[in-house]
């Protein structure tokens, strides 16, 4: 994608584009919407383009941010029940 068209896309978008090319129809239009910011896969493309893509505007210090996350047990009641506190 990047030499044809110098767009830089993410790691997951470009596995959808290459199985839609694969399977594609001729006289059909491939339409692949983007997954993820190429930024969020950046260590992948800089080893597969030599450059790092662009950090989109706003988050240049995720990374720097503090990170939250809460653990469940694999128990569906248990996501739920989560779920329905976060009101």
């Amino acid at each position: 994608m990047y030499r044809e068209s110098g767009q830089i896309i993410d790691t997951h978008t470009a596995d959808g584009v290459k199985v839609g090319l694969e399977h594609r129809e001729e006289g059909v239009p491939l339409v692949c919407l983007e997954t993820a910011l190429p930024v969020k896969f950046a260590e992948a493309i800089r080893e597969a383009l030599g450059r790092d893509p662009e950090v989109p505007a706003g988050l240049e210090n995720l990374e720097r941010l503090p990170q939250r996350f809460t653990v469940l047990d694999p128990d569906i009641d248990a996501v739920k029940s989560f779920i329905e506190r976060m009101d």
